[in-house]
């Protein structure tokens, strides 16, 4: 019986680790910021100029990620995610602190400070 539990238990840790969304660092990608729950993870975040950030859309529903705020738009960009697994990439070539939020929903914002 200790067994079977044992690997039960192990599935479980499988399955979660599986599931577990990408965060700041994806060696495909760079530096990543996770969009789950409403929110953007990690939130700040912190690169060298010339890095290229990716979001990844880890909500089963539509966000955007478009850059300022929404009393101040900025026009960098604004790109609609329609779902899970969706993403967007973007170069920050310039030192300075860069506010973005969704569209959708406009509680959620995140910042990223480029040295």
């Amino acid at each position: 019986m200790k067994r079977i539990w044992r690997g039960i238990g192990v599935l479980a840790v499988a399955a979660l680790v599986a599931s577990s969304p990408v965060t700041a660092q994806s060696p495909e990608l760079g530096p990543t910021i996770t969009i789950q729950t409403f929110q953007f993870r990690p939130n700040p975040i912190e690169v060298q100029a010339g890095t290229q950030i990716t979001w990844i859309n880890q909500d089963d529903i539509r966000h955007t990620v478009t850059s300022g705020t929404p009393e101040n738009r900025d026009g960098r960009f604004d790109v609609p995610l329609a779902g899970k697994g969706t993403n967007f990439s973007f170069t920050f070539t310039q030192p300075g602190t860069y506010s973005y939020f969704c569209d959708r929903h406009q509680h959620m914002r995140g910042q990223i400070h480029v040295k």
